[in-house]
């Protein structure tokens, strides 16, 4: 039996730069993991199944379960696998939540079966299942460019407080995205540069100067439940940005304020999902 962490992300820049040829996005975003987290249980077994506790699929739709077909495929591993996910991780948030459970399955299995499995293999399967799941597998803080896929290592900047925010609605990353493309001009990657400095630096003050998200601009003008959780939540003087293409948000309280603006945001909305999390220094081992 196996027991992997899938960690959810948040985006702490998002210039989305062009549409590619391949209908992908270029993109050029600083991601950092954050200790808000799924866990998946991987046993042997003679054939695939997957049982979930928590609000995601139980069938071929979930990420894990295509992650676990292709893995057999991919490895020519003539077994099966019985998978259980206790979910925690918002759906439909831009958290990652999927693609962190799809990782947590690629490395799960290939712990439990094929345990001197070429790092690269498991990263190639990664990059065909989603944009995301790249740094999924890896974990840490990376910049993340090409379509998300094309890492490149930085220094995580562990225990950073955060509050993460799930509205109660969701937004389709179809128009999200559909919406940027009608753009006149696609923005430059300054913030994430700014952004990769401060963590470099451990400079609290850039790294919130650096927040940005692409998304915003375009989704607040046309869905204004978003644009209003926006504005409530940046009322409270704290830096708050949405990560992926929402709806969640996260903001970076100070420690001492944490549990109280908690408190308060519960209270005015009481049907929103509010976490307490911090950044994470995790990475894979495989």
């Amino acid at each position: 039996m196996i027991i992997e962490e899938a960690r959810a992300k948040i985006n702490l820049t998002l210039p989305v730069l062009r549409k590619r040829s391949d209908e992908y996005h270029e993109l050029d975003s600083v991601m950092h993991s954050i200790t808000l987290a799924d866990t998946i249980t991987l046993e042997k077994a003679d054939r695939l199944s997957l049982s979930v506790t928590g609000d995601a699929p139980e069938g071929g739709e979930n990420l894990m379960w295509q992650a676990a077909e292709m893995f057999f495929k991919e490895t020519g591993v003539a077994s099966a696998v019985s998978m259980t996910l206790e979910k925690r991780i918002p759906s439909e948030a831009g958290l990652g939540g999927g693609s962190a459970d799809a990782a947590a399955v690629l490395r799960g299995l290939a712990r439990l079966y094929t345990p001197s499995m070429d790092r690269d293999c498991l990263l190639s399967m990664a990059e065909t299942l989603g944009s995301d799941v790249p740094f999924q597998m890896e974990g840490g803080c990376a910049r993340c460019r090409g379509r998300g896929t094309e890492l490149t290592a930085l220094s995580p900047w562990e225990g950073l407080p955060l509050i993460v925010v799930k509205p109660d609605f969701s937004v389709s990353t179809k128009k999200a995205y559909t919406l940027l493309d009608a753009r006149e001009a696609p923005p430059s990657s300054d913030m994430t540069e700014l952004c990769a400095k401060a963590i470099a630096d451990r400079d609290r003050s850039l790294l919130t100067r650096s927040l940005s998200n692409d998304f915003e601009a375009v989704l607040f003008h046309e869905e204004p439940r978003l644009r209003e959780a926006f504005t409530f939540l940046s009322s409270f003087s704290v830096p708050a940005r949405m990560t992926g293409s929402g709806s969640a948000f996260f903001l970076l309280p100070k420690e001492k304020d944490r549990l109280s603006l908690m408190e308060a945001i519960k209270k005015a909305r009481p049907t929103w999902q509010i976490f307490s999390a911090e950044t994470d220094s995790w990475h894979s081992c495989i």
